[in-house]
């Protein structure tokens, strides 16, 4: 049954008091650093509101962010995002559980696949520059195509087939060898497939998508910020206090706002992302040489 729920919570003022605490302490300079780095946390408002309305996910706003006005390398720009989504996804994901939208029984059909399609991304190919830049721009075209032929669905459907098993394993296992290249792909292959292939009702659909996202994003942050490195902390510690507030308000206000104009919009900015990237890759790839 779909519940609703208020936007303020006791842990989003602890969370936030945490990392106040931790900012001050880590960082040498910390008034310095808000002072340079602070509009960092509007585009993580802005990113994970993104990515929690549509199970797109943030890194379509971060990603073209950091390359082409903070002119982050595109490796730093992906770890970034990992990170940052680790926490802004997981706000939104929780946000979407507690609306009751989330058909938590199939994610011990997607999570052992979506685990290994990301390990294969990360340990077997691994992320490259050429690749980042290269796969995210179609990607985000796809995506964005996605959303706007999913605009008017209106499925009904509640749960999915039994027959939908294995399906939904392959299409998980693709999506995380996706995300773990460009940070983008599980969240919305999923709800599209969903609401394409079993008429699953959109909101649920997003929901799962927005769990799985967020479980792939927790993931990668652990094995890029712990073991491989090279996170722009300085950077990072502003998009996660912005997703932290952003998260939870792509399912808050989905509750009263239509998610169609929603979805649209983000498309959009998807489909405008991807051409973008794509044309500068091609740049790079052909014309450069």
């Amino acid at each position: 049954m779909r519940k609703s729920f208020t936007y303020f919570t006791p842990w989003l003022f602890v969370f936030t008091l945490i990392w106040l605490i931790g900012y001050i302490t880590i960082f040498p300079d910390p008034i310095g650093l808000a002072a340079k780095n602070w509009p960092l946390i509007i585009v993580g408002l802005i990113g994970s509101f993104i990515g929690n309305s549509t199970a797109i996910g943030g890194g379509i706003v971060f990603i073209p962010v950091l390359m082409f006005i903070y002119k982050v390398d595109p490796m730093s720009a992906l770890k970034l995002t990992f990170v940052t989504q680790a926490v802004g996804m997981t706000s939104g994901a929780y946000g979407w559980i507690r609306r009751g939208e989330v058909p938590l029984q199939y994610l011990k059909w997607t999570v052992p696949t979506l685990i290994i399609g990301t390990l294969i991304s990360t340990f077997l190919i691994h992320p490259q520059p050429m690749l980042v830049k290269g796969l995210f721009g179609p990607i985000a075209l796809i995506t964005g195509l996605l959303s706007l032929i999913t605009l008017d669905r209106k499925g009904e459907s509640s749960k999915l087939p039994i027959n939908a098993f294995i399906p939904m394993i392959l299409v998980s296992f693709i999506g995380g060898m996706i995300t773990g290249w460009v940070a983008i792909g599980e969240g919305e292959i999923i709800a599209a497939f969903c609401m394409l292939a079993y008429g699953l009702n959109p909101n649920k659909a997003i929901g799962l998508g927005v769990v799985l996202l967020s479980i792939n994003s927790i993931l990668l942050a652990i094995i890029h910020g712990l073991y491989f490195g090279g996170v722009p902390w300085d950077m990072a510690i502003f998009t996660m206090l912005g997703v932290l507030w952003g998260g939870l308000l792509g399912p808050f206000l989905t509750q009263w706002f239509p998610n169609r104009s929603i979805k649209k919009s983000f498309a959009l900015i998807a489909l405008l992302d991807g051409l973008i990237i794509t044309i500068q890759a091609i740049y790079i790839l052909f014309l450069s040489k």
